[in-house]
Order: structure tokens, then C-alpha cells, then sequence
């Protein structure tokens, strides 16, 4: 079902190594489902994203920083989520905020067949 490039990663898929150049000149990414991911939307709120993975919307995280690239997806997804919500804002990070912990802005990213997924940056 993934590329064979993808290797296991937190219970998600690193996402690292398995970005198609086709994808990159477009400003996309590619899920682990071999597809392109367009932005559209910053600053999706809280509740968006919610209902997004509610209905099954894969997850991406990419720490920035760090080498944090992954996919997570079904329980895996909603997991992740539960455990990082709390700390997603629609601004920028401050420094008291970041010393607390890290802290994570929420996108939606669409792909040429109209399939959502909700794209997690974080700074720390």
C-alpha cells in the first residue's frame, strides 16, 4: 500500500525519504499513499480539524527542527491528535508558550482527488 521507501515511524510512517520531485516543483507533498498534497488552508481551527479527523483524515506532523516528517493514520491519527490538541494555536508560537511546550499550527491539505488531511507544523 506505501512506497517502499517509507519505513515505520512513532506508529505513523516517516514521510521523510518518500517526497516525489514531480510533487516538490508543485509545492506539494506526498502522502504515504503515493499521492500529492496541496495546501489549503493555515490556520485551520481546532474544531475543523476535529471533525476532520473524525472522519478519518490522515495526519501529518512535521516538526520544525527536528527530523519529524511523519503520517499517521486511523487510530494511530486520532491518537496523535488527542495528545497534541491541547497545543494547537492559530498564530505564531511565543517564547514563553514554547518553553512550556511544544506547540503546533493546524493546516488542511487537499490532493487532486479532493481528499483531505490535516498538516501539523510544529516548533519547539
Amino acid at each position: 500500500m506505501y512506497p517502499s521507501r517509507l519505513v515505520l515511524f512513532h506508529h505513523g510512517i516517516d514521510l521523510a525519504e518518500g517526497q516525489l520531485e514531480e510533487h516538490r516543483d508543485r509545492g506539494m507533498i506526498t502522502g504515504a499513499d503515493g499521492r500529492g498534497y496541496l495546501r489549503q488552508a493555515t490556520k485551520t481551527k481546532r474544531r475543523v480539524a476535529d471533525a476532520l479527523v473524525a472522519l478519518g483524515a490522515p495526519l501529518i506532523l512535521e516538526m520544525l527542527g527536528r527530523d519529524q516528517f511523519g503520517w499517521f493514520e486511523g487510530e494511530a491519527a486520532r491518537a496523535k491528535w488527542a495528545k497534541v490538541r491541547p497545543h494547537v494555536i492559530s498564530t505564531q508560537p511565543t517564547g514563553k508558550q514554547l518553553s512550556k511546550h511544544e506547540m503546533w499550527n493546524a493546516g488542511v491539505w487537499e490532493s487532486e482527488t479532493g481528499d483531505e488531511l490535516l498538516y501539523l507544523t510544529g516548533s519547539c
